[in-house]
Parts: C-alpha cells; structure tokens; sequence
C-alpha cells in the first residue's frame, strides 16, 4: 500500500538524448529506474552511470532518462515539445498509451528512486508479491577482478566490466585495460563470484598521503596493494612498498588510492 505523495504519473515518453557528464539522470536497472549520475560519456555512445549505491553501470541512451520530480501536477523540470516521442507510423500503440495514461495507470516514486530494499530480489506485484532470485553482478555493472598467479594468490584488482552471467555463481567479464594477444580487443575470461567484487568508493586524499598509509598502486593496468615507506619532497610522489613481491616502487599521488578490504559484501579499513 502506498501513500498518494510516493505516486505519479508515468513520465511521457521521450527521444533518446545526449547526456553530459555531471547531469543527474534515472536509470533502468533490475526491473525499475534508479537515481544516478552520468560520471562518463564512452567512445561507443554508451555512459557510465553511478548510482546512489556505488554502482557503476555501462548503459545504452534507451535506458537512461534525465530526472524528474512531479510537483503540483507538473514535471519539474518540464518537458519540452522536442524530447517528445514521436510516433506517427503507429498509431495504434499511441493510442494505447494514451487511454493507458487516462485510466490513470501511476508509476510509484519508490521504483525511481533507490531505497534500501533495492537489489534484494523481491518485487512487488498486485496481485501479491513474487521472489526473483537476483544475480549478486548485473550485465554492464561495472566491477573489479582479482588477478590470481599460479600459486593462487592475488596479485593485483582490474577493472572490468560484467558481460553475462552464467551457471554457479560464475560470470563472463571484459577486461578494461587487458587486451586480447592479437590486440583486436579487450580480454573476455569467465570468474568465479569469489574473486569479484564492486569498485571501492572513491576516497579523496586532498594533500598527501602519510607514510605507513595501507595503499593501492595503479601499476600495469592493475591495483597492487602496498604500504608508503617515503614521502618524496619533489611534489607529491611516494615510495611504495609492495606487499606480495617486496618490490619498492616510486609513484605519483594520482596512481595512488587509499586500500580497502571486501568483507562481507562491506568495505572496510584495514587493520593498523
């Protein structure tokens, strides 16, 4: 049951439209439309789109929208005449739409909105409440990949992006930055759940980091965690000591993040 004020309208239907990165937008993710940002426009015409959540998603225009609220009986911001949808060669789904908008079919705010119940699987219905078993990674989410050596450890994270998933908890993933031995394209490889998982939030260090400070070194396309053994007096550049080879490397203060662990699907620092 929901209140009056969490109900509107179905949004009109609109033209697909160019988006510019910082532009707040809704968009269509597991059933619903979700409140995001557009954080990167890429050079195949998809974006990038960042959710409340954190989530990082690779979307085509179609599912994108800019966001509205609905106030007073009207579309804030409203829209103009130009990003209607046009569909003069059928008539008949307009017609559809339009007596569909005059019965007075709504649309609730909480499936445009993210709450905390988003991505637990149930949706409901009105006709009562049906349970969809959800994948932990979506299609075009974007995530990290552990690179494991020969021994099985983890050597480095690498951005990647979820082509499909397929059976026991198994994923087909994209590399961002590995590219196929013929160099026609970026390495497609399937992984397993365990050694996945979502970018970690962005943290600004906005001066400098302090030596011991746990770090990540962006080094051949990878995250490789490390510790700051030296702050370097030529501008913001550090000694970094990696922690699986022992190797001591300099970096700059861009190529460096602040190191965080996945644990139980939360983010956590890591002990002193």
């Amino acid at each position: 049951e929901y209140n009056s004020v969490d109900i509107r309208p179905l949004p009109p239907r609109h033209r697909p439209r160019k988006f510019k990165v910082g532009d707040l937008v809704e968009a269509y993710y597991r059933f619903g439309w979700f409140e995001g940002e557009i954080v990167e426009e890429l050079h195949n015409g998809n974006y990038i789109c960042q959710l409340k959540s954190s989530k990082r998603l690779e979307l085509v225009v179609e599912r994108l929208r800019l966001q509205r609220s609905w106030r007073d009986g009207e579309w804030i911001p409203p829209l103009d005449e130009s990003e209607l949808a046009v569909e003069e060669e059928d008539s008949t789904d307009e017609t559809k739409q339009t007596d569909s908008n005059k019965a007075g079919i709504m649309e609730s705010e909480a499936d445009s909105a993210e709450s905390s119940t988003a991505g637990t699987g149930n949706i409901q219905e009105a006709s009562g409440q049906v349970t969809i078993e959800e994948e932990e990674f979506s299609e075009g989410e974007r995530v990290e990949v552990a690179n494991i050596d020969e021994d099985g450890f983890n050597q480095a994270w690498l951005a990647a992006t979820i082509v499909k998933p397929v059976e026991n908890n198994r994923y087909i993933i994209r590399y961002e930055t590995l590219r196929t031995g013929n160099d026609t394209g970026f390495l497609v490889k399937e992984m397993d759940s365990l050694h996945i998982r979502p970018p970690p939030p962005d943290i600004p260090v906005p001066h400098q980091f302090k030596m011991f400070d746990n770090v990540d070194a962006l080094y051949k396309g990878g995250w490789w965690k490390g510790i700051i053994t030296r702050v370097l007096p030529r501008g913001s550049r550090y000694k970094v000591h990696f922690d699986n080879n022992g190797k001591v490397m300099e970096f700059k203060h861009s190529d460096l993040r602040l190191h965080l662990d996945w644990i139980d699907r939360k983010w956590t620092k890591p002990s002193p």
